[in-house]
């Protein structure tokens, strides 16, 4: 036990060279292992400590519940906790939205919503309100003063008229940023201000729970008691609302292991390929040395664990410098990550990771991330020496013996040449190591082919792109819509189509304004029946002929033509639709009701294709017809978009302008293509930095392989090439032919990594379009990625053979000739 010990630690300093290059390797990927769930579990759990103080706690709520069934439901054996809600109604305010609300107890608890100064309203003329809200209605007041306060009750499946009522103020709630920002409030009233104003046979309440978990369900299990729970009930399952960044926060989410367990394979796997790799092209030159041992006794099971031992002593002074350099690394990461700067939606969200950061409150590091890291790498390094430890155990010792370097056998097929050159020297050591050289470029070419995959996504994530495919031009206008406000019935759409804010004077004035290259409107028809339930709220979207050729391009089921869509009888469904209506097909005939203001009249359409298209195109009006028939169909003006195109993406002039017209009209609302770009563009950076890092490392982790091939060969053919030299070989002769065999090296790396991820990265491609990764709808080949590949191979088998041939002649011709394993 100890003298093979003593051997593989022996064997271990001997031969150094090689085994620097798995001390890396094994660096590399303990660091890749340890950073990779390190970040991600701290990534993870600085966002549940964030939704943990910015959202509510209940699991899930139920919609449209009478005050009997809650009562029962909160008796349920399943429910650990309940609580209820119900909506009164809106402060009647143009400007900003105040939601008045009536919260019980458990409900406040769950909700997070303690006022921040006095009580909750137990009066019916009691209210909670915050120094916005007052700000917004014109006021001044502090608990105990009286405040008017115009609002609009939910009656009869709407709005009802305005109502003013004098409250006393009995609590402040604290404004967000966000609450400022968007001018959208919360205001707390009592149960007797409910009663009193909503009809008892119209009260409704949200039913807030949480499951019982004394199993410790995870998320999967949760939501599954949750939709159980509704349909004892008869609760439908639109009327769910399940909280999953609260479970996913709080609960195992079963999706996440699977997705960690599967990197770390990767990253095992890369590790595994390049340590055998090495330990495969050097062990011809040790055959030798194994058969010494077999010839004075040396069992299989020895030489196994001389192998075997020889692989662990260098994991147990490597592995604990890759934790070590992962714990620093990652640290770094973190820091990277709370240091991005967030699009303005989620500034609030992300400022607050900051502070559970900064503050500490979620340790990064745990001491069973060590561990499984150390462990995984030792089962690495295991498998990496399965089939040398087996290779070597099978060594003939009478056979080793007679071996010298590549053995009688191979040499006796060596071919001679009456003339020598350069390139028949490089020819002739790759062709008798065909196994050597194949091991090499394969292991190098599996990290190649998963970048070129990874970067052909990226580059098809491209941020413009994802914005052009979110808005048609630069700037989308429409009119507010708004169901069931008694209050404003003219932002029904239904009064809209009456005097549509979006006519053609308007689009004149646009058209007028400086930078603008054109309008192009789209018209909307309200429909329902078939699959469609009327509250779903689908329309047909009415698209203009500038558009026929983009439509009859995207379809990719069925056939139909522009001019048959003018019929009014067919129509492209949109593919995203069948992910709510899977049983829709091609042919398909749907008997739909069409509503034209107060009229509304039946009408059958045959699906005559499906298609795919961006959101900018339907605005989610799956349903798509020629903008005529549409037109045709109502007697109204039926227009629901302008998109403007203008000929820069940004101009400030113009969009002050634009604003200026949507101000002055109170009826129109606008969406920028800037505003999309910054959303994209502020987070594919993030996603493709991370995802090259870790390439990066990976990719590092296998070039190990092509450096321990290049000095192996140089190393066993020492004595070859100190005979060359002595008989007229110069130094930029064996430079030239270790550049020649780092250039094949390179070559066939870049043949199967380039070419198969080039080819495997298509149909990725069309996966990631399919299910609406980043928006991406085009493809483009990720030219940049392999020509950096590339570049970097290249530079690093020259430098590579330049350090190697250096080396070597450090050596005097004696020595070299001398040399002997």
């Amino acid at each position: 036990m100890k003298m093979t010990t003593r051997i593989a630690f022996d064997n271990m300093k001997y031969h150094k060279s090689r085994n620097i290059l798995i001390g890396i390797a094994i660096i590399l990927t303990t660091m890749l292992l340890f950073v990779i769930p390190t970040v991600g579990r701290g990534i993870v759990k600085l966002q549940f400590a964030a939704t943990d103080r910015l959202y509510p706690a209940w699991h899930a709520l139920y919609r449209n519940v009478d005050e009997d069934t809650a009562r029962k439901l909160a008796a349920h054996h399943d429910i650990s906790k309940a609580g209820i809600r119900s909506d009164a109604g809106y402060m009647s305010l143009e400007q900003a939205s105040v939601a008045m609300l009536y919260v019980d107890e458990t409900g406040r608890e769950l909700y997070k919503m303690a006022p921040e100064r006095g009580r909750v309203p137990q009066r019916e003329d009691e209210i909670v309100v915050s120094p916005g809200i007052l700000k917004e209605l014109g006021q001044q007041g502090d608990i105990g003063d009286t405040i008017t306060v115009p609002y609009q009750i939910f009656r009869d499946g709407g709005l009802d008229h305005t109502q003013q009522k004098e409250f006393r103020i009995c609590g402040f709630f604290e404004d967000s940023e966000a609450n400022l920002e968007n001018r959208m409030y919360t205001a707390l009233v009592s149960e007797a201000f409910l009663k009193n104003e909503v009809p008892k046979e119209e009260l409704a309440y949200r039913f807030l729970l949480q499951i019982a978990d004394g199993d410790n369900p995870d998320t999967v299990e949760i939501e599954e008691k949750i939709k159980h729970i509704a349909e004892q009930f008869g609760i439908s399952e639109k009327d769910i609302n399940i909280n999953e960044d609260y479970l996913v926060a709080n609960y195992v989410d079963p999706v996440m292991i699977p997705a960690i367990v599967l990197i770390m394979l990767v990253i095992m796997l890369a590790g595994m390929i390049t340590i055998y790799s090495i330990y495969y092209v050097s062990m011809n030159q040790r055959i030798q040395e194994f058969g010494r041992m077999k010839a004075i006794g040396a069992t299989k099971r020895q030489i196994r664990q001389i192998v075997l031992r020889e692989g662990l002593c260098i994991a147990a002074i490597t592995v604990p410098a890759g934790l070590l350099i992962g714990t620093f690394v990652s640290q770094v990461v973190m820091k990277v990550f709370v240091s991005v700067k967030a699009p303005a939606k989620s500034a609030i969200y992300i400022d607050t990771i900051k502070a559970v950061f900064e503050e500490g409150e979620v340790s990064l590091w745990c001491w069973w991330e060590y561990l499984l890291a150390a462990a995984v790498m030792i089962c690495t390094v295991y498998f990496s020496l399965v089939r040398p430890m087996h290779v070597a155990a099978k060594v003939s010792a009478v056979e080793a013996m007679r071996m010298q370097n590549a053995g009688r056998r191979q040499r006796s097929r060596r071919k001679g040449y009456g003339f020598l050159t350069v390139a028949r020297l490089t020819r002739r050591n790759l062709t008798e190591n065909k196994k050597k050289s194949t091991v090499t470029i394969l292991a190098m070419a599996v990290t190649g082919v998963f970048m070129m995959v990874v970067a052909t996504v990226l580059a098809c994530a491209d941020p413009r792109e994802s914005a052009s495919s979110s808005i048609l031009g630069q700037y989308e206008i429409s009119p507010i819509v708004e169901r069931g406000n008694k209050e404003h019935p003219e932002r029904e759409w239904s009064e809209i189509l009456k005097d549509n804010p979006l006519n053609e004077s308007l689009k004149q004035q646009i058209e007028a304004l400086p930078g603008v290259e054109k309008v192009d409107v789209f018209s909307t028809y309200t429909i329902s029946g078939g699959t469609f339930a009327e509250e779903e709220g689908e329309s047909l979207n009415g698209v203009p002929p500038e558009y026929a050729k983009e439509l009859e391009k995207g379809i990719i089921k069925g056939k139909v033509t522009y001019e048959e869509l003018k019929s009014g009888d067919k129509v492209i469904i949109d593919n995203t639709a069948l992910w709510w209506h899977p049983e829709l097909d091609v042919g398909d005939k749907l008997n739909l009701m069409f509503r034209d203001g107060e009229k509304t009249f039946e009408k059958e359409v045959e699906i005559a294709a499906i298609g795919d298209y961006g959101h900018g195109m339907t605005r989610y009006n799956y349903l798509i017809m020629a903008k005529e028939a549409v037109d045709r169909m109502s007697e109204y003006n039926s227009s629901e978009f302008f998109h403007v195109y203008a000929d820069k993406d940004y101009d400030p002039a113009l969009e002050k302008e634009l604003a200026d017209i949507v101000h002055a009209s109170g009826r129109i609302q606008m969406r920028t293509w800037q505003e999309e770009y910054d959303k994209w563009s502020s987070t594919t950076p993030i996603t493709a930095g991370a995802c090259y890092a870790f390439l990066g490392i990976l990719a590092a982790i296998s070039v190990m392989n092509l450096i321990n091939t290049m000095i192996n060969s140089v190393h066993v053919r020492k004595k070859e090439l100190g005979m060359m030299q002595a008989i007229g070989m110069s130094d930029s002769q064996l430079l030239k032919m270790l550049q020649l065999e780092g250039l094949f090296y390179t070559a066939g790396t870049l043949v199967i990594a380039v070419g198969g991820g080039s080819l495997l990265g298509y149909p990725v491609f069309l996966y990631a379009k399919e299910h609406g990764w980043m928006e991406i709808r085009n493809y483009h080949y990720p030219a940049a990625a392999a020509c950096t590949v590339a570049v970097v191979l290249l530079l690093l088998q020259i430098v590579l053979a330049a350090v190697i041939a250096r080396s070597v002649r450090k050596n005097s011709l004696i020595e070299r000739i001398r040399f002997s394993e």
